[in-house]
């Protein structure tokens, strides 16, 4: 039998709970059950094994289901004589026809089911309600990104990676080869230094900016939300990154991208650009221009950026930083790199313990052990063992 992932997670959390890992009151908080319900789990836990743990009907044919040599025919009718015709009408023409009565939703299932693709293609529309500016500058900051033929053939496709101040729509931009969490990095890096560090981001649900898979039932009870490289990267800065859950959310960037396909693209073009470098280049003089013409005046004065950190330790922020344990040999494994720690004077031996991996952005790594590095690697080496060995999906940045 199949299980879904939700009757999964319900059995090991009712089997941590008769093994004695998990309290019940934590076992109702992870399940959102009370924990008179826990209880009545355990007792069919005990009595009927893993599947007192399943619904009853699961696997069973459901009374209601049409009859299969039904079910054929309509969608051999729905191929042949009634086809080219929406799902409402053909079930009121099945009706009245072949004194068939089945509801739309059934239809439609039935037909996608085999194959019978829909009439017409289109989405319901939703309600949106509008959502007011914020009022000063620095409270909230729009991301985004738009891979395009930027240069027109001229060059290669490119990312222009930006943001947009919510309060008064002041834009940075820059073009890089894609979208990357370095790219972000070095977009976050032009705002702190011109501005200063924002209150919060706004984002779509790429997987730079937030973990795509459930956190742990571990995680869940040690109250830890995963982060990504960007994400930990601005809590240590305490900027809250927050998720927009559709294109029309985050509508203010997919306009300046719209505004800026249709400008920059021709004033690239006027002043022949045909590399990133050429075009970032022309960035700087074209931003400032665009955010004088179309930036307006926030509703209240003052600003929400702060101060940023020095930019030695800001470097030390916005890097790919993680936690590894040292192994037998003294090596540790870091995005599919294995990386010698030489011998050191100062300790004999650091086997087993936790040391922070962080790789800089100009592409060196170093190891850091009780705040002191024990390994450094230089851009050239990195870029060396990222060509033999490196997986090809990784976020190791090449020598600068």
């Amino acid at each position: 039998m199949l299980l879904t992932m939700k009757e999964k997670n319900r059995i090991e959390v009712v089997q941590g709970v008769m093994d004695g890992r998990i309290l019940v009151g934590e076992a109702g908080m992870v399940l959102d059950r009370s924990v008179r319900q826990i209880y009545r789990m355990l007792g069919r836990l005990r009595e009927a094994g893993l599947s007192g743990l399943v619904h009853g009907n699961k696997g069973r044919r459901s009374p209601r289901r049409i009859e299969e040599s039904i079910r054929k025919r309509i969608v051999a009718l729905a191929r042949g004589r009634l086809s080219d015709i929406n799902d409402t009408h053909l079930s009121e023409i099945l009706l009245r026809e072949e004194k068939i009565g089945v509801s739309r939703p059934t239809l439609r299932r039935i037909l996608r089911g085999a194959g019978v693709p829909a009439k017409l293609k289109r989405r319901s529309r939703k309600y949106r309600s509008r959502r007011e500016r914020k009022e000063s500058p620095g409270m909230m900051l729009q991301l985004d990104a738009s891979p395009h033929d930027w240069l027109e053939g001229r060059g290669p496709w490119l990312s222009l990676v930006g943001g947009i101040d919510d309060a008064s729509s002041n834009v940075w931009a820059h073009f890089e080869e894609a979208e990357t969490t370095w790219a972000y990095f070095n977009l976050m890096e032009g705002v702190f230094s011109s501005r200063g560090l924002p209150m919060s981001l706004y984002s779509d649900r790429h997987s730079i900016f937030h973990v795509l898979k459930e956190p742990t039932i571990i995680e869940q009870l040690d109250n830890q939300k995963p982060l990504t490289q960007f994400g930990r990267a601005m809590e240590e800065l305490g900027i809250k990154v927050i998720k927009a859950w559709s294109p029309q959310a985050k509508g203010r960037i997919e306009r300046l991208w719209r505004t800026f396909q249709d400008r920059l693209v021709v004033e690239l073009r006027m002043a022949g650009i045909k590399t990133k470098e050429e075009a970032n280049l022309f960035l700087k003089q074209f931003l400032p221009k665009f955010n004088r013409r179309f930036s307006v005046t926030p509703k209240k004065g003052g600003s929400f950026f702060r101060k940023p950190p020095a930019s030695s330790k800001l470097d030390r922020i916005l890097c790919l930083k993680e936690t590894r344990r040292v192994n037998k040999d003294h090596t540790i494994s870091f995005e599919g790199l294995v990386l010698q720690i030489p011998p050191s004077s100062r300790w004999r031996s650091i086997t087993g313990q936790k040391v922070q991996v962080l790789q800089l952005k100009d592409g060196s790594i170093e190891i850091v052990y009780k705040n002191l590095t024990v390994a450094r690697f230089r851009p050239e080496a990195i870029s060396r063992l990222v060509a033999q060995h490196g997986p090809e999906r990784s976020q190791l940045k090449n020598a600068a």
